[in-house]
């Protein structure tokens, strides 16, 4: 076992700050793990835009072509990135969850444009949706499959 200084230990417990909930801008796609990434700005609203509920996760495994349980929705997304191992399913996999968005920001587009006074809320909801839909974009550019493992 290493012996660990209790002032180092201290100070970082000092200097620690708890993180704030960022919003996602065009230039602000996130580099790193895509499972983290995904987790973080999907099953986020006020990032994506979009809520994600158990439903509509196993309704994307169901149309991807996995059976997944209903459970806590990080977990149910972790369940269905299980079955991604090359780009091309990867794309499947997004173009499921484009397709998710789409749906739900034509509901949006259409409360907007009834409900003229709550318009301002719905498209900042819309710009949010666009703005993951960038990261999704990003993503599958940088993704290069998993290896099976031998």
């Amino acid at each position: 076992m290493e012996n660990f200084n209790l002032d180092d230990l201290k100070n970082d417990f000092e200097n620690f700050q708890k993180c704030s909930i960022k919003e996602s801008s065009e230039e602000e796609i996130y580099e790193g793990d895509y499972i983290t990434i995904l987790k973080e700005e999907m099953l986020t609203p006020a990032k994506c835009g979009v809520y994600f509920s158990r439903f509509d996760l196993k309704a994307i495994a169901d149309l991807y072509g996995e059976s997944i349980m209903v459970r806590e929705r990080r977990r149910m997304l972790t369940d269905i990135l299980k079955a991604v191992f090359t780009k091309e399913d990867m794309k499947r996999l997004f173009d499921i969850i484009n397709d998710t968005i789409k749906h739900k920001t034509d509901i949006y587009k259409e409360l907007a444009a009834n409900f003229p006074s709550s318009k301002e809320i719905f498209e900042d909801m819309i710009n949010k949706s666009k703005n993951f839909q960038k990261i999704l974009s990003k993503i599958l550019k940088d993704f290069k499959g998993i290896e099976a493992v031998k």
